[in-house]
């Protein structure tokens, strides 16, 4: 009687090491379990081809019908619920019960690891431009410093066989709000017509001695010793004294075109 030799296979490497959670090692396991995966030994060997990782690929051989991690398994091949098993036949990669081993298939597992990543971001704190007319018409002053903010990124990224191709934002978190630059920006008080041609800086210095801040005791405010009623017909808020210069002048103008020079019996005649 003729000797028979069993056919044999080089030496395949093993995946590196990873820590893997208890239920992803019994789902890969459990692939293996499926009735009918390890096929009569009575049938004859399927030829098949194994590609592990970036390993070049090596002949070998499996029972009919076997499930392809039963056959990594059977060769120390450790895959864990992140790596992809692929079965190709035909130049076509199959699923479901046709991953059941045939001759000529291409066993092909593609090692997959994922990276979480927390990172910190900073967050442009911006600008916030307020006019006002104390400020000459274009010039600027900065009344408050910005402050960036910090925005924490938790990413994960895929690497198959070591080289990465994908990159996924799980999640983003405002942890600290930006505060933005305060600026004044200058600019000229508010047209009204009919009123602006006028000599207000005469009323005020008549009114009030060109004092923005000047208060009467009898109830007067400002450089136009505005009431409080009537200062706030003409929408102004608060006091006129706690108002800019520019806008006790806008105003006066409004005032002025709703009543002439009336407001002023004593110093409306210098308008």
């Amino acid at each position: 009687m003729r000797a028979t030799t069993t056919p044999t296979m080089p030496p395949i490497r093993p995946l590196r090491p990873r820590n893997l959670a208890a239920g992803a090692v019994a789902t890969a396991l459990a692939l293996t379990l499926v009735p009918g995966s390890a096929a009569g030994t009575a049938a004859d060997p399927v030829d098949v081809r194994l590609r592990v990782a970036d390993q070049p690929a090596v002949a070998t051989t499996a029972a009919p019908r076997t499930w392809p991690t039963k056959l990594l398994e059977t060769h120390g091949v450790r895959v864990d619920g992140n790596d992809l098993v692929d079965v190709v036949r035909d130049g076509r990669e199959v699923s479901g019960r046709r991953k059941l081993l045939r001759e000529g298939d291409v066993v092909r597992l593609t090692a997959v690891d994922k990276q979480r990543k927390t990172k910190h971001r900073r967050v442009r704190a911006g600008i916030d431009e307020i006019p006002t007319t104390d400020l000459a018409p274009g010039r600027r002053k900065v009344v408050r410093e910005g402050r960036p903010g910090v925005r924490e990124v938790v990413a994960v990224r895929t690497l198959h066989n070591g080289e990465p191709v994908k990159y996924r934002v799980v999640r983003t978190t405002l942890v600290r709000e930006p505060r933005p630059r305060r600026v004044l920006v200058g600019r000229r008080p508010y047209s009204v017509p009919g009123a602006d041609g006028l000599d207000w800086a005469a009323l005020a210095d008549c009114e009030s001695g060109g004092n923005p801040r000047a208060v009467n005791p009898a109830g007067y405010y400002g450089l136009y010793q505005f009431d409080v009623s009537t200062w706030r017909s003409v929408g102004g808020s608060g006091l006129p004294t706690s108002a800019s210069a520019g806008e006790q002048t806008y105003r006066a103008k409004l005032l002025y075109q709703r009543r002439g020079r009336s407001p002023w019996p004593t110093c409306g005649r210098l308008l």
